[in-house]
């Protein structure tokens, strides 16, 4: 028998836009598979992360050393390798979750994680990628227009974190303009987005609640009250106080024992509503039993029948 997390979005009115949504998503999504504590922000697999109803991914990824001959891409978070292929691993498990479970839409944000500057790099990780989930036709939704759930149910929908050279556009652009270690609305293609993503920068001194109070708070109420057609992309994760200079420095998982908590309590406080894609650290951890997770869930719209 399925579990409500795994196809909560089953219950969802199908004509909405993904932009009128609140999707629990993680950050880092395959940074599960090391014992470095700078490195790991997760403890479930991607799968276990899937059933556990998060919907959005964020997969870093770079070339293997083989890549000219096999154009194989493998999951890294920075210089840390996970040991994770996307092209039959990440791939199979997304394929398999919404083969069983066709209700429901992976949102797969995929940056290339080497940030190459050349378009000759650029070039072979675009295709590369396009090698890979060309062995799974039908999987992708690689418009750079915002859908309805309707119109991706079983299928990933790509939010492009990398360059592409010489090649053609492909996916929800987010490579453009993107905020680094900061926040704010930017458009691209016509499309406008909010990400806040302050990952070093948002502290000065000790207190890692302020990741939480001064940002992800932030975007939380613009997205409540904001323009239905803009996407919204709030990250929670944040590492390192003053850039991760010692002695003053912190893992992702210090601040997720902090931060989550705090959202946890913010979502209990307010009202149901949009508050768009939310990436985490541990949200399955902090708080215990993926509370936080299915809050985010509740926050939508959902027709649930119940037995009596």
């Amino acid at each position: 028998m399925k579990t409500f997390t795994q196809n909560w979005m089953s219950h969802l009115n199908g004509s909405k836009k993904l932009s009128e949504l609140t999707i629990p998503g993680t950050h880092d999504s395959g940074a599960y598979n090391t014992g470095l504590a700078a490195a790991k922000c997760q403890t479930m697999s991607f799968t276990e992360q899937l059933n556990a109803g998060i919907r959005f991914l964020d997969v870093r990824l770079k070339r293997g050393y083989d890549a000219d001959k096999d154009h194989v891409l493998w999951v890294y978070h920075g210089i840390v390798d996970m040991d994770i292929s996307f092209n039959g691993s990440v791939l199979g498990f997304c394929r398999q979750f919404l083969s069983e479970n066709s209700s429901e839409t992976i949102i797969m944000s995929v940056k290339n994680e080497s940030s190459p500057k050349g378009d000759s790099d650029k070039d072979k990780f675009y295709n590369d990628f396009m090698i890979a989930i060309s062995q799974f036709p039908e999987l992708f939704y690689t418009e750079n227009r915002i859908p309805t759930l309707d119109e991706v149910r079983g299928k990933i929908v790509l939010v492009r974190r990398f360059g592409l050279g010489t090649k053609p556009s492909i996916g929800l652009d987010l490579y453009d303009n993107w905020p680094e270690d900061s926040c704010g609305y930017f458009q691209n293609y016509r499309i406008t987005y909010y990400v806040q993503d302050v990952y070093y920068s948002w502290s000065k001194g000790t207190d890692k609640a302020n990741k939480f109070n001064e940002y992800v708070k932030n975007g939380l109420i613009a997205a409540s009250g904001g323009d239905p057609q803009t996407l919204f992309f709030n990250f929670t994760s944040a590492t390192g106080i003053t850039g991760g200079v010692l002695p003053f420095s912190s893992t992702p998982q210090d601040l997720a024992e902090v931060v989550n908590p705090l959202f946890f309590q913010y979502l209990k406080n307010h009202s149901k509503g949009r508050y768009g894609i939310i990436p985490m650290d541990f949200p399955n951890n902090y708080p215990d039993n993926s509370q936080l997770i299915q809050s985010i869930i509740s926050c939508n719209e959902l027709n649930v029948v119940t037995a009596v």
